[in-house]
């Protein structure tokens, strides 16, 4: 059984056509990036698949189970990071990421043990007591995904990572989280622009383009320049029609 899965799913904004018909499955302990032009609905696709936005048709359902915003219990299996970052308002990075754990694992639930190993990893050793709100975008987006780390969810939704303002060494910590993530059975969904990023990082590729799936295929066993190439050759039919 997937971790997720939607059946027949579609979006529209009034008469505006978002997506539709679109079924796709999302097995845990794969890395899947979501890709398609400016408008395309890739973010309207993860507000979807985490609940926050409502669906015109078709439905949404985790663990075998119809998405229910008001199931607390079943919010705690997923978590969506916007490309701004999400953080408790003035709360350091260590704050912030000891109440996301205790927001998705419990009130008893303490911090990781590999906190520290990620404040350095991801550059934030300088400024772990410092409040996020002063930060710069890439500084609180960082400590957002250290958070994330932290309430360690079955399912990590992200929309645009890679074009959130973090440096090489984010970028690449990132990268190095979300493998991890993969590895204890999380499954980790990000959007992004770029075919020649995802061809590179993913086990699976997603492109969405006029109002549909138009690629939906695996990177394993395929050299990332074929890959590249159909995802190139998937965002230009897009580019063609809209």
């Amino acid at each position: 059984m997937a971790l997720l899965e939607t059946a027949g799913l579609a979006k529209r904004f009034g008469s505006k056509r978002v997506f539709q018909e679109v079924n796709l499955k999302f097995e845990a302990g794969e890395i899947v990036a979501v890709l398609g032009v400016n408008g395309a609905g890739k973010t309207t696709l993860l507000g979807c698949l985490s609940g926050i936005l409502g669906w015109s048709a078709g439905e949404v359902r985790l663990a075998g189970r119809r998405l229910d915003r008001k199931d607390l219990e079943q919010r705690k299996q997923y978590a969506l990071m916007p490309d701004r970052g999400l953080w408790f308002p003035w709360t350091d990075p260590i704050r912030n990421a000891a109440s996301f754990s205790q927001l998705w694992r419990g009130a008893d639930a303490g911090p990781p043990l590999d906190l520290e190993e990620w404040l350095d990893r991801l550059g934030l050793m300088e400024v772990a007591f410092d409040p996020i709100d002063g930060m710069s975008r890439g500084q609180a987006y960082k400590s957002s995904l250290l958070g994330l780390h932290a309430a360690d969810p079955e399912l990590w939704l992200l929309d645009e990572p890679f074009a959130a303002g973090m440096d090489a060494r984010g970028m690449e910590a990132f990268r190095a989280m979300a493998r991890a993530a993969s590895g204890r059975g999380r499954c980790v969904v990000y959007t992004t622009q770029f075919p020649e990023l995802a061809a590179r990082f993913a086990d699976r590729v997603v492109v969405i383009g006029r109002g549909r799936v138009v690629l939906n295929d695996t990177t394993v066993g395929l050299e990332a320049a074929e890959v590249e190439r159909r995802l190139s050759r998937a965002l230009e039919l897009e580019g063609a029609g809209a």
